[in-house]
């Protein structure tokens, strides 16, 4: 694969990027050089590299101003930036999709790696561009954004077919403009801005001119900029809306409802018939999601609509192991902030002596529903095991893995690679022979440890009886505060 004609602009004013410098010289890349925003600004605009490294420290122009301009300059709007920063920086015009954010420090052979990638399914959808034949493929190399720039590049007509599981949608193309997008009732805009969350899934495009009406009238460049800005600020609002599965009702009577609100206002109003769930509302409105769900939200923060108190009496706090904002403040810190509508999962370490302990702490999870044992590990032998146990399913996108590790001093080595996609550790012990591993755990990776108890074998720090759904549930809580920012009631550890 030849890179001699792609371009690559290094902007920093520390060195930072003298090493990758070299690499990417070796790879066959053009590169250029400059030490602050405003030269990258200029650079950018004349030569048109086809990517840029910037680093977010980079003076007189700042990195957010710097993208502000480019996403504002229509020759610009579309150019990849992998921005260089410190870990949990947030850049103002960050797009997902497009640009990349590499956390300090850096693994130099990770990040060119990474820039290869980048630059191999750019060569792969512009080669699909040019075929005039139907073509498949999967969405995991060649993401939504990319096709589309690429059949409007090169004006294609057709029908983009798209699948993600049992999800089916379409996308039609016309001189390379999209004009129309369905996903199951919805269409439009409305459901072109659901298909860009789609990570992962299959697409099939087949040429030919769409006998279908014009419903989208944005030029394809813009609609994808637009599409990205509403996902990524209602992915980042999240846990703000209303969740898809709560009733929702008028809290005041209709002739009561405050005069003078918007058109768009009256139209999520007059979509609530009595009771109604909040996905209801949000399909049947002809607003964008994000719009929609932004309408909810001040309605109920207004007090023009209100939680149905039917639902309130039912389905109380305990009912859920963890409530929906907890689980997007989970998601959100793991940096699946674009992918929260997709399924994923955290380990809950589980430290114990031996197995027997592990078999206990099983059996006090029998009665809860979303509990579901590891069969390997109830048909293991003596020793001490590593790995799975059992899981909690969370919600139908979430769920927690217990996974056993042994904690003597012999299996310290293992404590480190375990630390990936943490919610908390477990410690099984029944005295201080177990404190090393929860030291580790609690000063050096920084996770919270908590001690159980099992209330008939010895006294108890957090004592959890068999099937005792609000326990494990006051112990997930004490957890998830790391996550959410919420203060607890009392201390485990």
């Amino acid at each position: 694969m030849a890179f001699a004609q792609q371009k690559i602009l290094l902007a920093s004013s520390s060195g930072l990027f003298d090493p990758m410098e070299g690499l990417l010289q070796q790879s066959g890349f053009k590169v250029s050089k400059c030490s602050d925003g405003a030269q990258a600004l200029e650079i950018a605009l004349k030569a048109k590299p086809e990517l840029m490294l910037v680093d977010t420290a980079i003076p007189v122009l700042p990195a957010d101003k710097l993208v502000q301009i480019l996403r504002s300059n229509s020759k610009t709007e579309l150019n990849s930036i992998f921005f260089i920063g410190p870990d949990g920086e947030q850049i103002e015009g960050f797009r997902n999709k497009i640009d990349r954010y590499v956390p300090r420090p850096f693994n130099n052979e990770q990040l060119l790696a990474e820039i290869l990638t980048f630059f191999s399914r750019r060569e792969k959808s512009e080669q699909l561009g040019k075929t005039r034949t139907e073509v498949e493929g999967d969405l995991k190399q060649i993401s939504l954004p990319d096709l589309l720039q690429i059949f409007s590049h090169n004006r294609k007509d057709g029908v983009l077919a798209l699948s993600n599981n049992k999800k089916k949608g379409y996308i039609h193309l016309l001189e390379g403009q999209v004009v129309s997008a369905r996903i199951g009732r919805v269409s439009a805009e409305k459901a072109f801005f659901r298909l860009l969350l789609w990570d992962f899934g299959k697409f099939r495009f087949t040429p030919g001119s769409p006998q279908i009406e014009n419903h989208i009238d944005l030029a394809t460049d813009q609609l994808l900029l637009e599409g990205m800005r509403q996902n990524d600020e209602m992915l980042a609002q999240m846990s703000t809306f209303p969740a898809a599965d709560k009733l929702l009702e008028l809290a005041v009577p209709p002739e009561h409802l405050p005069k003078g609100l918007r058109p768009g206002t009256l139209e999520i109003i007059e979509l609530l018939d009595g009771e109604t769930h909040v996905s209801h509302i949000v399909d049947n409105s002809p607003r964008t999601d994000y719009e929609a769900l932004q309408v909810l939200r001040a309605l109920l923060e207004k007090g023009v609509l209100r939680e149905s108190r039917s639902e309130k009496d039912e389905i109380g706090e305990e009912s859920v192991l963890l409530n929906s904002e907890e689980v997007v403040s989970i998601k959100d810190f793991f940096g699946e902030s674009d992918a929260l509508l997709e399924e994923s999962s955290a380990k809950l370490i589980v430290l114990a002596e031996n197995d027997a302990q592990a078999a206990a702490f099983l059996q006090s999870l029998q009665g809860i529903d979303e509990f579901e044992p590891e069969p390997d590990f109830l048909q293991g032998g003596a020793d001490l095991a590593l790995g799975d146990i059992g899981r909690l399913d969370i919600s139908d996108k979430f769920h927690l893995r217990l996974f056993l590790l042994p904690a003597g001093d012999e299996s310290a080595p293992f404590w480190r690679p375990f630390c990936h996609r943490l919610f908390g550790v477990l410690s099984l012990a029944r005295d201080e022979s177990l404190q090393d591993a929860e030291k580790y755990f609690f000063e050096t990776a920084h996770v919270p440890v908590a001690k159980y108890r099992d209330v008939e074998n010895f006294d108890g720090i957090l004592p959890l009886r068999r099937g005792d759904r609000l326990g494990l549930r006051k112990l997930l809580h004490y957890f998830a505060v790391r996550f959410t920012g919420s203060e607890i009631e009392e201390t485990i550890i």
